[in-house]
């Protein structure tokens, strides 16, 4: 009798196993969608991720350290052309030439890919693909590197907004592709037009110009 039911008892787990796993191989697990990370407000997480940037910054100072990457491509270029890029320092031209690449990418909230971006993650890419990491937002961003006037602006600067009506807290950022004779041209993620390179010159940017903040010496 003992036997006859443990060998009921054992069939009976068997075909629930079975169908336990069946039921599993036929979960579908939907894919996380890439480039819709949302932004967050000045936390504490921002504020460590600035802290940390500072960190870094003094690290690199104290040892002068430069990536192999960096290395290799002026090993290639020839030294005329780097001169005539009338850029101050390489890697700044790189990280200008990273974020042209985004032009015509749509404008999108949070967005972090070419299907659409805002400006603080065109900022972040700009300079993470070029070995220099930066905060996720713009009021974050504006808390680190070193303040310059608007006369001794350079290519590779990050150029702030405060965009919002009481003009209160940076709420946009833009990075400086040219500065001749005081006319400043920066590209960023027009919240309107996508990314594109605008004048400082235009009224709107004017009115609502904060500062500037230099990033790479």
């Amino acid at each position: 009798m003992k036997h006859y039911f443990f060998t009921l008892l054992f069939l009976f787990l068997f075909h629930f196993g079975v169908e336990a796993q069946s039921n599993l191989q036929n979960i579908s697990i939907a894919p996380i969608s890439e480039g819709m990370g949302i932004v967050e407000k000045y936390n504490v997480s921002e504020k460590a991720s600035v802290k940390n940037f500072k960190k870094k910054v003094k690290e690199i100072k104290k040892l002068n350290l430069i990536s192999d990457k960096l290395q290799k491509r002026i090993a290639l270029e020839d030294a005329t052309t780097i001169s005539n890029t009338n850029f101050p320092n390489f890697q700044k031209a790189e990280v200008i030439e990273t974020a042209k690449q985004y032009i015509g990418t749509p404008y999108h909230y949070g967005g972090m890919s070419k299907k659409g971006i805002d400006c603080s993650a065109l900022m972040l890419f700009a300079y993470t693909k070029n070995d220099m990491e930066l905060p996720r937002t713009s009021r974050a961003q504006s808390k680190i590197g070193r303040k310059v006037n608007k006369a001794k602006a350079e290519p590779g600067d990050l150029i702030f907004f405060k965009t919002n009506r009481r003009r209160s807290i940076i709420t946009h950022v833009g990075l400086v592709t040219e500065n001749i004779d005081g006319q400043i041209k920066f590209i960023h993620a027009s919240s309107s037009k996508g990314v594109i390179e605008s004048s400082l010159a235009e009224s709107y940017y004017q009115k609502t110009f904060a500062k500037i903040k230099r990033i790479i010496e």
